[in-house]
């Protein structure tokens, strides 16, 4: 019995859980509350232990006698088929990688920055990114987040060609869609065909990001040219402790409030329901940028707004996030610490294609949950759901 790669044990507000990361993620995998001894029999089972060791482990754990077995032995099975039917045990040998990066160093960022055009400055989160590409595609997407000339947090290179060999390195995750590799200090991203793209580069550390399209003034790419770039900037934004969350925000009470929750849930329905009755305006359709700054969170504003079209340029005192459950009635619950971090986590799509990716993300979720207000929203799709966190939210403020 092996536990597969993909899965971490951590703790959230004290209680032990097995969170998935990269291609887990993209597999829809769950997350996993352990008890003590659930706990301690995967601390047992990463080692690589066997049935009979579980075993005795939990008999000592227990402090049974021999009387006790048969029933230890029956829990322990159901806590290994559990494992195994979320994914998370395997009896097999783990299959292949794809094989480790060469020694040879690629040169696609050391070239790219003695590029001598002039690039254009847009800022995000208090980012700032300069642009070498065409201005058709700056300007359709990113023209209203324009700034001064400035040291940049991240450079963005846009050109038609192929690239030069790089290696495939270690497989972090793949779908029909899109595939990422790491490959030393690169993320190397590979998309479908469709896409009009052979592939982006992004340094590590988020300095320099590098696109190379089979057009790059091909009109009917440049959205996804658009999209692909949103990768670039969630790991700019990620390492300086920027997150980004899918969600609806409004503006209430001079704050931004979010509403967030699973794809189908109704956040759009729900901030429409706020905008006819409240005439709340909706500030970005589906995406929002977190941070915190001087102990206070805030709401950045950033492009990227699904298909709603609707975005905000400003930065918001965040007022709260609501997380949305459909419900035959509408009723407003609070959270327990550990599942609002979890929660907060489990929406983001900033990066979770490794164990310390996803630790990162868990960490500002927790460091975030305080200092806001969350809430649970059971809920219709009728006018009274609105009414109904509204008045949640009025008595919390």
């Amino acid at each position: 019995m092996k536990t597969p790669d993909g899965f971490v044990k951590t703790t959230i507000a004290g209680i032990p859980y097995l969170l998935p990361y990269g291609q887990k993620i993209a597999d829809h995998a769950r997350s996993l509350r352990l008890n003590d001894s659930g706990a301690l029999l995967w601390d047992t089972l990463s080692l690589g232990a066997d049935k009979s060791t579980l075993l005795s482990v939990l008999a000592n754990y227990y402090n049974t006698d021999a009387d006790m077995l048969p029933q230890l032995t029956s829990d322990l099975d159901s806590y290994l088929a559990s494992l195994k039917q979320l994914g998370m045990l395997s009896y097999n040998a783990p299959a292949e990688n794809f094989p480790p990066h060469s020694d040879q160093t690629d040169n696609t960022f050391p070239a790219l920055f003695s590029d001598d055009r002039a690039p254009k400055y847009y800022k995000i989160g208090g980012l700032c990114f300069s642009w070498f590409g065409p201005d058709d595609l700056f300007d359709t997407y990113f023209k209203d987040f324009s700034c001064e000339a400035a040291v940049a947090d991240q450079r963005i290179f846009i050109i038609t060609g192929k690239p030069s060999h790089l290696a495939d390195g270690t497989l972090l995750l793949h779908t029909t869609e899109l595939t990422i590799f790491d490959v030393t200090d690169t993320y190397r991203f590979v998309f479908g065909t469709h896409w009009g793209i052979h592939e982006m580069r992004v340094k590590k550390d988020g300095s320099a990001a590098v696109l190379y399209c089979v057009d790059a003034d091909n009109k009917d790419h440049a959205e996804n040219i658009f999209h692909a770039l949103r990768f670039a900037f969630l790991i700019a934004a990620q390492k300086q402790a920027l997150f980004v969350l899918h969600s609806v925000s409004i503006f209430y009470q001079e704050k931004a409030w979010l509403f967030s929750g699973s794809s189908g849930t109704g956040k759009s329905t729900h901030a429409n329901l706020w905008a006819n009755r409240y005439h709340t305006p909706v500030l970005n359709g589906d995406l929002n940028v977190l941070g915190i700054k001087n102990g206070l969170p805030y709401l950045y504003g950033l492009p990227w707004c699904g298909t709603s079209e609707t975005y905000t340029t400003t930065t918001y005192p965040l007022g709260g996030i609501v997380f949305l459950k459909q419900a035959p009635f509408n009723r407003v619950n609070s959270l327990p610490p550990d599942e609002q971090a979890l929660f907060l986590m489990q929406r983001m799509i900033s990066p979770t294609w490794t164990k310390d990716l996803l630790l990162k993300n868990l960490a500002f979720a927790e460091t975030l949950a305080p200092l806001t207000k969350i809430f649970r929203l059971n809920c219709t799709k009728n006018p009274e759901a609105a009414a109904v966190m509204k008045a949640a939210i009025d008595q919390s403020i």
